[in-house]
């Protein structure tokens, strides 16, 4: 809920400074823009593995997504207002924010690649058959 709660005012934010049509000031502890990639694609990969728990874990041990993202901007020294200003700062600028997003989007493909690999490589083995 409190996920929700993040992206529906980043996404009010977003409107109101885009109906202004006025660049966003650089916000204090705005991270660069390859942190952003970093920061970025540890949230997508944190919220793929909160999605699949979802449906394969049921019970306390469950991992909330809230608490992965949460995990994700400690680890950056980042808080909600901070990475919220961030998104509206970068998508204020949206050549950079697409080179930041194509970095993403590039890593996570790479990601999905290599874990397709090392499934085939599970199948495949002799182990895997006995």
């Amino acid at each position: 809920m409190k996920n929700i709660l993040s992206i529906s005012l980043v996404l009010i934010l977003l409107v109101g400074v885009s109906c202004q049509n006025k660049g966003y000031p650089k916000p204090d502890g705005l991270p660069s823009q390859n942190e952003m990639v970093d920061i970025l694609y540890e949230i997508h990969l944190a919220e793929a593995i909160a999605n699949r728990n979802r449906y394969t874990v049921r019970d306390s041990t469950k991992i909330e997504s809230d608490d992965m993202y949460q995990a994700v901007l400690e680890k950056h020294g980042l808080n909600d207002s901070i990475m919220a200003m961030s998104v509206i700062y970068y998508s204020g600028k949206p050549k950079v924010y697409e080179k930041i997003y194509s970095k993403v989007v590039e890593r996570l493909n790479v990601k999905i690649e290599d874990m397709k690999k090392k499934s085939e490589l599970k199948v495949e083995s002799p182990e895997a058959k006995e």
